[in-house]
């Protein structure tokens, strides 16, 4: 399945690779581009597919991945992923996300990227 990403899924995934600054199963750092607007060599990796338009957002559903963990974690072996989400969000929190990842959510871009925005704009004014 081909999902489109749009203004909102690169604001939040800019948003995710801020708040990580790396790669969490192996530790690889990215590099800013020039403006300051991407970090590459880094992916938002979503535990709960993009598909899932509920889960879609949620930074506890999401984390920062360089291109061979994404696609070990992504399609070799969810397994290990399940397990370090669980290990990162705790039993408890781990049931609450795969709940809400079955429920519907309507889809509307405009306000998932006026949410992003204000997401990475308070994580980059906690870090002046």
């Amino acid at each position: 399945m081909n999902i489109k990403l749009d203004a909102a899924d690169k604001t939040f995934s800019l948003f995710i690779r801020l708040r990580d600054k790396a790669c969490v199963r192996c530790g690889r750092q990215g590099e800013d581009d020039r403006n300051g607007d991407a970090i590459i060599g880094l992916q938002c990796s979503h535990f709960f597919g993009r598909g899932n338009e509920s889960t879609r957002f949620d930074p506890e559903n999401c984390d920062t991945l360089c291109m061979g963990c994404h696609q070990y974690w992504g399609s070799r072996n969810h397994e290990d992923y399940r397990d370090f989400k669980v290990k990162q969000l705790g039993e408890k929190g781990f049931k609450d996300l795969r709940t809400r990842a079955t429920l519907y959510k309507k889809k509307d871009r405009k306000m998932s990227k006026l949410i992003a925005k204000a997401l990475l704009d308070d994580l980059r004014n906690k870090s002046k």
